[in-house]
């Protein structure tokens, strides 16, 4: 989840969500159809787009937002931080 995913969301004025991790059965009880799926045979299953209709999906923690905010990116910088420093303690 680079700068051009975080561009292109600020530019259509939407967002990127994350499904609680390790909770894939919560998530497949909310999910009433399978409305479409796209690239499936050029993508695989995993990375194909599926469009789904769901019902009271959640909870979903938004990392890349409308306006630019990009937590993949904060996390990224705070652990690249912490391992300096961490290195810089065992040199």
């Amino acid at each position: 989840m680079g700068e051009s995913t975080r561009q292109a969301l600020r530019e259509r004025g939407a967002a990127y969500a994350h499904f609680t991790g390790g909770a894939g059965a919560l998530a497949a009880r909310a999910i009433e159809q399978v409305e479409d799926v796209l690239w499936l045979e050029e993508l695989g299953m995993p990375e194909a787009v599926w469009l789904l209709r769901v019902n009271r999906l959640g909870p979903l923690l938004v990392t890349m937002d409308s306006v630019g905010g990009n937590l993949h990116g904060e996390v990224a910088h705070e652990v690249a931080s912490k391992r300096r420093a961490l290195e810089a303690q065992i040199r």
